[in-house]
């Protein structure tokens, strides 16, 4: 608050405490509360609060060492409290099973390719990370299967 703000409010509350005793004619103290309350009124309504809520915040260059990396906004996609996984992390995740599966010419999304791919990881994860309601168990069992295939091709 500032200078003004109380000089103003001041001003209000004055004004209206003589309006009242002199104009309307009331008492001095009835007169003086309601001036009171107008200069209240007066502060509340001089502070006001931004409708954007970054205005008033302070700006902070984002420099190499602040920038959020990838694996830092996936991160936030999965909610600790529910266990769900957001979008960012199941389409990622999605993705690089599907390329780790592409190595092998397989493709998950063509039925002929199913029996192949249920030999090699569990079809119920493909299911899980291409429905809604993807888990981080789910995404879990996504890269333990990643990581089977990744080390399987290394090997041969």
């Amino acid at each position: 608050m500032t200078r003004s703000h109380i000089i103003t409010a001041l001003a209000v509350a004055a004004g209206v405490t003589l309006i009242l005793v002199f104009a309307i004619g009331v008492q001095l103290t009835f007169a003086v509360g309601w001036g009171v309350l107008a200069g209240i009124l007066t502060v509340c309504l001089r502070v006001g609060i931004p409708d954007e809520p970054r205005l008033d915040s302070p700006t902070i260059t984002a420099g190499p060492e602040r920038r959020g990396t990838a694996i830092a906004r996936m991160a936030w996609s999965l909610n600790p409290t529910t266990g769900a996984a957001g979008a960012l992390i199941t389409r990622r995740v999605r993705d690089t099973l599907k390329r780790c599966l592409g190595r092998r010419d397989l493709d998950p999304d063509n039925p002929d390719d199913r029996a192949a791919i249920a030999a090699l990881i569990d079809l119920d994860i493909w299911e899980r990370l291409i429905g809604s309601g993807t888990t981080r168990h789910d995404i879990e069992r996504a890269l333990d299967a990643i990581d089977t295939l990744s080390r399987t091709k290394e090997k041969q």
